[in-house]
């Protein structure tokens, strides 16, 4: 069973015994988070599972349209860094943030959502020497744009659900 175990926390950045891996728990966690809110909205959600992957989660509405996203996690409100990549009509970025609660499962997380096309407005360059040319979303900056956040209707539009 140990090496089972093994096995599976290899797909998903656990320790497997033969030297550490990075875990970004609070993405898995953000991942598993838009999945539940998906299934609660009738959609169906399923989650990729690898190590170089742009798509996070596969959303199936029940008249068998399909969208893609990319879930970015934030523990604090700082910024999400950022590299777009995939570029489609029926592809989002879902940025979720913690507020510094990641731990207090009595609070929920914020939830923007924002389609693919339109990220590029929002992103921005992150200051400083350590992070030159890293793009990134800034907290600050989406919160501006109240028309994304919990905007789950942009994934299949006004009838979705």
């Amino acid at each position: 069973m140990a090496h089972a175990a093994r096995d599976i926390g290899g797909e998903v950045g656990v320790p497997d015994g033969r030297g550490e891996k990075k875990v970004n728990s609070s993405n898995l966690a953000a991942e598993f988070y838009v999945a539940s809110q998906l299934y609660r909205l009738g959609y169906q959600a399923l989650i990729t599972y690898s190590n170089m992957k742009a798509i996070d989660i596969v959303v199936v509405h029940p008249d068998g349209r399909k969208a893609s996203i990319d879930v970015k996690s934030l523990k604090n409100t700082t910024n999400w860094p950022f590299t777009p990549g995939h570029k489609a009509h029926d592809h989002f970025y879902v940025l979720v943030c913690y507020h510094n609660k990641y731990s207090d499962l009595t609070t929920s997380p914020e939830v923007y959502v924002v389609p693919s096309a339109e990220i590029g407005g929002l992103l921005e360059e992150w200051g400083g020497p350590a992070h030159s040319k890293q793009r990134c979303v800034g907290y600050p900056t989406i919160r501006k744009h109240p028309e994304y956040k919990d905007a789950w209707h942009m994934l299949f539009g006004p009838q979705a659900g």
